[in-house]
């Protein structure tokens, strides 16, 4: 990862540079369905990023029952079937795990919680033994049966919820039940929180996309924005999935302004809602199908997993949106479907051009431009900077990576990747310096056919 240049830079550091230009005319893959999420827990590692599949994240933050964002996070990014998910538990500095006092035995939890956990003591069925349950509302979660000071402290020590934190002389006695008490999940998180979670997905890296936790807070929201701005520069090629409050659904117009004032590729803001929930909880979803979605399909008219849009949209309420590059949820009869996969790029800068608003295409352009500069920095790796050098270079980039690209249809064909004549052959007109090797190439992707148009004859 190096990052992007500009015509005329010279680097600092060494490593693979990229320019991407738009240029209007008539006319070993990395890793893709990563999403990263913040989010608030009542369980789980605080502070800290946790890579896995959606049911290791469930059970690490015990998803499923909490009240907390990681309860959305999960709901909403398993119907978008990521492959890969980064989680991260933001928890303030109160953040507390609980304790529970039995005798002089005192047991705390292994991470900071309010989760309403009991520890009941019962005789064992072999003499001098005791049975120790960890029960939550109800529900026995773990238990040990020990018979001496030390086993007790080796089996609680070794459990999925809890430690000794302070050893007893003797085993204890039998309790009803002591509540583990003085915990705090530390929930209340401001953007400092959520500016850690940043810090942490850009040193991993490998995240194709992101969203927030729901929340629409545009302080911090302007902060992730000019955060992707930063890291995108230094080769980190993520794009964040964003949306509004639910008052959005009854003035898309106000999204779309939003989304004008964003006009940046890699943000795509989602400006409504579905079965109740807002356009921002609704971005948690887009931002793992974002992810997840091979690069030769599309968003849109993909059916959704959800019942009905909050409100159904006129036509022309959806061609304002789409011309605001808004993405939008759309009612297709019994079924809800994305409307038009566009990210907020519609007043294209230099470099740029209208086609990159949507998401396939800049999706694609991230991938093969994350690749190209991961697979230099390998290849240049103890070689020489010689004509020889370069000639195998672009004849290995165009074989190996580009050429098959172009066969599963995701790069167009004319796709090419060649030493700079500017700078080499007969016809240079710049000198390069001797540590810099420069190259040129076309990584137009695919589109999908979105528009299909049809002039039909009747003959009498």
């Amino acid at each position: 990862m190096a990052g992007l240049y500009t015509e005329g830079e010279s680097k600092v550091l060494s490593g693979v540079y990229s320019l991407i230009l738009a240029i209007s005319t008539s006319i070993t893959s990395g890793g893709r369905g990563i999403v990263a999420y913040p989010f608030t827990a009542d369980w789980g590692p605080v502070n800290a990023l946790v890579t896995g599949t959606l049911k290791e994240i469930r059970d690490t933050y015990n998803a499923v029952s909490s009240s907390l964002s990681v309860g959305k996070v999960y709901e909403h990014a398993a119907k978008g079937e990521p492959k890969k998910v980064l989680g991260f538990r933001m928890a303030t500095a109160d953040a507390k795990v609980a304790t529970a006092t039995v005798g002089t035995w005192t047991f705390e939890t292994v991470y900071p919680t309010t989760r309403p956990f009991v520890l009941v003591v019962k005789e064992g069925v072999e003499e001098g033994s005791v049975k120790i349950s960890l029960v939550e509302n109800a529900v026995e979660l773990t238990s040990f049966l020990v018979s001496s000071v030390d086993s007790l402290v080796t089996a609680v020590n070794s459990s999925e919820y809890i430690r000794v934190k302070t050893k007893g002389n003797a085993l204890p006695e039998v309790s009803a039940g002591v509540e583990f008490k003085g915990g705090n999940n530390g929930d209340a998180v401001t953007v400092t929180n959520y500016t850690a979670f940043l810090d942490e997905i850009e040193a991993d890296g490998t995240a194709n996309a992101f969203s927030l936790d729901g929340i629409s807070d545009e302080s911090i929201i302007t902060t992730v924005i000019a955060w992707v701005r930063e890291v995108r520069q230094e080769g980190f090629y993520v794009s964040f999935v964003t949306g509004g409050p639910k008052e959005w659904d009854f003035a898309i117009d106000t999204a779309n302004t939003k989304s004008k004032e964003i006009n940046y590729r890699p943000v795509i803001n989602v400006g409504n809602g579905c079965d109740g929930y807002t356009a921002a909880e609704m971005a948690i979803f887009v931002a793992a199908r974002v992810a997840a979605v091979a690069l030769n399909s599309t968003l849109t008219d993909e059916t959704v997993p959800y019942q009905a849009v909050n409100k159904r949209l006129k036509k022309s309420v959806r061609e304002r949106a789409r011309q605001s590059g808004t993405l939008i949820f759309v009612a297709k009869g019994d079924t809800v479907e994305i409307d038009e996969a566009v990210n907020t790029l519609t007043s294209p800068k230099a470099g740029e051009v209208k086609e990159m608003g949507s998401i396939r295409v800049s999706s694609t352009i991230d991938y093969v431009v994350h690749d190209l500069e991961l697979f230099g920095e390998e290849y240049k790796k103890a070689k020489s900077n010689t004509d020889a050098f370069r000639a195998t270079y672009a004849a290995t980039v165009q074989q190996q990576y580009l050429d098959p690209l172009v066969s599963q249809e995701i790069l167009k064909e004319g796709a090419y990747y060649e030493p700079d004549p500017e700078y080499y052959g007969e016809g240079a007109t710049k000198k390069a310096k001797a540590n810099e090797a420069f190259f040129v190439g076309d990584i137009t992707p695919n589109e999908s056919p979105e528009k299909i148009y049809q002039k039909l004859s009747t003959v009498f």
